[in-house]
């Protein structure tokens, strides 16, 4: 059981006990989170730790606080950069498939004499990596993602004429110089792809609209077949609560539909606003 500040208002001591178990429970409920689209580029939003803490206190029946699940998560990132770094040591062989950091007897013995804490990441299997990794690497990914968005809308598909079209030209942009011998062909291109991605823009949406105009077509009273398992799955809700809410979306097909496409974290929010409202 690890002990920590608690990072909010607690009683006794202060203190905040984490169980190995309860920590799997939180690492897993942010990691799907991130599965689920959640953008994490700046950090997890309050909405998102509340959640967190709402599905840990129900499943646990404890009393955490948004502000110890970000305390939490905090140290589990600073394992997870540990972890990193281990990997990285030269005596080292990381196994990806089963998330191991192997160091042959000779090598472990020698290192953990200087290194003590760091005994419970070698040699053994470390059954949270794959969640840490979901959470912590698409944090990074997403900073890196938004820095490189800023393309036009539109250019889904042609991706190669463009750095065809552009690669010359980019050399000169990024070093300032430019030539005015190769404007006009450069124009000609420009557009020629242009419009080749208005050609391949409205091909996509034709067929988008065709796909619309058929699902528009589904009878109203239609539910989706996996409706009640993902209700069900939701975590930090009581059964009855899961229960009454899968009669309220079977009752409104059309609810039920919107509800089945939200994102996980979307999912979480209506389901407690039914909840707050039925059982004030």
């Amino acid at each position: 059981m690890k002990i920590e500040p608690s990072g909010g208002k607690v009683g006794g001591d202060g203190q905040c006990q984490w169980t190995a178990t309860q920590s799997s429970f939180m690492l897993f409920f942010l990691a799907n989170l991130v599965a689920d689209g959640t953008k994490i580029s700046s950090g997890f939003k309050k909405i998102h730790l509340n959640a967190c803490a709402k599905a840990l206190n129900d499943y646990f029946k404890v009393n955490r606080s948004r502000d110890q699940i970000s305390n939490h998560l905090e140290i589990w990132r600073k394992k997870y950069n540990r972890i990193n770094h281990l990997m990285k040591l030269s005596v080292a062989i990381w196994d990806e498939e089963n998330f191991i950091i192997s160091l042959d007897h000779e090598h472990y013995t020698s290192y953990i004499q200087d290194h003590k804490a760091d005994d419970e990441y070698l040699n053994k299997h470390l059954q949270y990596y794959g969640d840490l990794a979901t959470i912590f690497d698409n944090s990074v990914a997403m900073v890196q993602y938004a820095k490189s968005s800023n393309e036009p809308l539109g250019t889904g598909g042609c991706e190669e004429n463009d750095r065809r079209d552009k690669g010359a030209g980019a050399t000169n942009k990024e070093t300032g110089a430019t030539s005015s011998s190769t404007r006009p062909s450069k124009r000609a291109k420009i557009m020629d792809s242009d419009i080749d991605c208005l050609v391949g823009a409205f091909d996509r949406a034709s067929e988008k609209l065709a796909t619309a105009i058929k699902g528009a077509a589904t009878a109203d009273k239609d539910i989706p077949k996996s409706l009640f398992e993902i209700v069900d799955n939701l975590l930090g809700f009581e059964h009855i609560h899961k229960s009454l809410h899968y009669a309220h979306l079977v009752d409104n097909p059309h609810i039920a539909r919107a509800f089945i496409s939200l994102p996980f974290d979307h999912k979480i929010t209506w389901v407690t606003k039914f909840v707050t409202d039925k059982f004030p």
